[in-house]
């Protein structure tokens, strides 16, 4: 009989992996409850923060960590199934690619933090307990977008100093870049003309995940357009 070859397999299992990371738990849940899109309210993030925005604290925390284990599974099956470390590392990073550009969503999503927690359950729990550790200081701060970024920009220096594999260190490297370059494009939100201004906005969202000042309504919007 024909078998499928490791690298078709590696093929699939990454393919699914993106697939299944584009499916949108906070938007099945914002359309069922609200009849609501997400990327016209609040910060147009297709996530657990918009969802408990617009919903409230409880489908926040339903819609979180739905997410967390989408981005559990597949890198967590993959090492069950015994695919090389490699392949492990690569379905996590397509699951939070599918998360932050969904394939049934015109290539939209969220921000894929609660994801990028599900993936680093299957790569390193230490990484899982670093980041949580800096999350408690966000909500004590209020200040969730900056240490968020800040959490990640030290997760490839934990994985180093940890003794991580390098192909982990890489995936942590890789997750960072793939949720800045979010950060950045935000669901393709247009950015202002004048070119200082879009400097300024393009400085928000990268540091605190926003595109005006932190005294300006932002998460609490209502429709927007």
């Amino acid at each position: 009989m024909p078998t499928i070859s490791a690298a078709a397999a590696d093929a699939a299992l990454i393919l699914g992996a993106y697939l299944w990371g584009s499916l949108s738990p906070a938007d099945f849940i914002a359309r069922r409850r609200r009849g609501i899109d997400l990327r016209r309210y609040g910060s147009g993030t297709i996530g657990a923060s918009n969802v408990g925005e617009q919903l409230g604290a409880a489908w926040k925390i339903v819609a979180g960590l739905a997410d967390v284990f989408k981005g559990w599974a597949p890198a967590a099956l993959a090492d069950r199934l015994g695919f090389d470390t490699p392949t492990v590392v690569l379905a996590g990073l397509a699951v939070v690619a599918g998360h932050n550009w969904s394939l049934w969503l015109a290539f939209m999503g969220g921000r894929g933090i609660a994801a990028t927690l599900g993936v680093l359950c299957a790569w390193d729990l230490r990484l899982v307990v670093l980041v949580l550790a800096l999350f408690a200081v966000a909500e004590v701060t209020k200040q969730g977008g900056l240490i968020s970024m800040l959490a990640l920009l030290l997760l490839a220096p934990a994985a180093w100093l940890w003794r991580d594999p390098a192909w982990v260190v890489i995936g942590c490297a890789a997750l960072t870049l793939l949720i800045a370059v979010k950060r950045l494009e935000a669901n393709r939100l247009p950015l202002p003309r004048d070119p200082r201004e879009r400097r300024a906005v393009l400085w928000r969202r990268f540091w605190l995940d926003r595109d005006v000042p932190a005294e300006q309504a932002w998460e609490k919007r209502r429709r927007f357009t």
